[in-house]
């Protein structure tokens, strides 16, 4: 034993013979099977509770990314022709998409059912199509008259939720009231107009589906009293969290143009997911080290049923090191098995999330999760490996730390004061 390899033969065949001993015969106690089965709980918890969150942060960033652009450039005062040109180079850029001009206002949408605030987005008929929303494209689009002759100007699109408070239907008349009047010799008049909807469409996101009308450039260049040009560029990405290096690519086109992506114009929203997302992980793996601390009882009480043993060991020559070395092993045996089966239940429940869903719909007798009150199909989980592998190896890092103490305090024995009252 006194020449026996650290970690080898010898030293494993104590700690496993001392974890699989009965309780009478001073084996793991109740305490170190509870923590055992702490560990294993609380790794499923926060990888299966990471996933929805993950499902829920990826699911809210499609609908929101979807409705809206990734990059937005400012080119208020500029002519067409100049917007034009800058488009079609914004367009040539690695990680961009398709890029088109608009023109977005706040106006007042009104109806002889109700009125609420709304944002109208002026696009050309030819970039209908590059809206991913828009289910169907631009046969959708050519469907409603679009922007077709003389009367398709006066046709727009709406979101769905709009239309609803509004109730408004296809076909009906919504009247639109600009925020800048019109000076006439009786003052300043507000300037509205009624429109025919062509169409509504849903981007996934309730807040914009609230707010969006879609109109022919023309029509809002009219509108918006901005006859002969746009007002800003909007840019989709093929990766929208990688905004940074395309603004940096199109600062250096533009110059002095402003330019802003959907995570300053989002930034409440964005922080609010990250900082959520980053408490949750936080109180998960301080609730993974207090369920590991109690493997420092159940290690403490082994060594306090096993001090003749211990006293033993020493005075035939073993190490203190080899003593503290095995003590280590049956912490981390505890703390490598429940997190293991831990990461295997985790990424059991999360791959088959439906199947638990529909299952404890079941035990309830209703749904746990109502999709006409999320507005989701069901409850989002979206597995991150690495979220997985890194709490594994929290689980097993906390539950060898925790070990240290008992087993140096095991290695520090001594054989005399142990063997005194034997």
């Amino acid at each position: 034993m006194a020449k026996a390899a650290p970690f080898g033969q010898v030293e494993r065949a104590l700690a496993w013979r001392y974890l699989r001993a009965r309780r009478q015969h001073g084996g793991v106690s109740l305490i170190s099977i509870i923590s055992f089965f702490g560990i294993m709980l609380a790794v499923m918890a926060l990888i299966v509770i990471m996933s929805v969150m993950a499902g829920f942060r990826s699911t809210l960033l499609n609908a929101l990314l979807g409705g809206q652009g990734h990059v937005f450039v400012s080119v208020g005062g500029l002519p067409e022709s100049d917007v034009d040109v800058l488009t079609n180079e914004i367009i040539e850029l690695e990680g961009v998409e398709h890029a088109f001009p608009i023109i977005e206002q706040q106006v007042l949408a009104t109806s002889e059912y109700g009125r609420t605030g709304a944002i109208v987005r002026g696009v050309r008929t030819e970039d209908i199509g590059n809206l991913p929303y828009l289910e169907g494209g631009q046969s959708t689009a050519d469907a409603a008259g679009f922007g077709e002759g003389r009367n398709g100007g006066d046709v727009v699109l709406i979101g769905a939720f709009l239309a609803q408070d509004l109730g408004l239907r296809i076909g009906d008349k919504i009247t639109l009231i600009a925020p800048e009047g019109v000076a006439g010799p009786f003052g300043v008049t507000p300037r509205s107009k009624a429109y025919t909807i062509g169409d509504t469409f849903t981007t996934g996101s309730v807040e914009l589906d609230k707010l969006y009308v879609l109109m022919p450039m023309e029509q809002s260049q009219l509108f918006f009293n901005k006859r002969g040009e746009y007002q800003a560029i909007d840019a989709r990405l093929y990766n929208p969290m990688r905004t940074e290096p395309v603004m940096a690519e199109i600062r250096s086109l533009t110059g002095g143009l402003r330019v802003e992506d959907w995570k300053l114009r989002r930034a409440s929203y964005f922080n609010a997911l990250n900082v959520e997302r980053g408490m949750m992980r936080v109180i998960m793996l301080i609730l993974i080290t207090i369920t590991a601390l109690n493997i420092i009882t159940g290690v403490v009480m082994l060594v306090k049923n096993k001090t003749r043993d211990i006293a033993i060991l020493r005075t035939i020559g073993t190490p203190r090191g080899a003593i503290m070395r095995v003590f280590i092993m049956i912490g981390a045996i505890l703390g490598l098995t429940g997190a293991l089966i831990g990461l295997a239940l985790g990424v059991l429940i999360v791959l088959n999330i439906g199947v638990v869903e529909g299952f404890l719909s079941s035990i309830l007798g209703r749904d746990i999760f109502d999709a006409e009150v999320y507005g989701l199909d069901g409850l989002p989980a979206e597995l991150d490996w690495a979220e997985a592998v890194f709490t594994t190896l929290w689980a097993m890092s906390m539950s060898i730390l925790v070990t240290i103490w008992p087993a140096w305090s095991a290695a520090r024995l001594d054989p005399v004061d142990a063997l005194r009252f034997e």
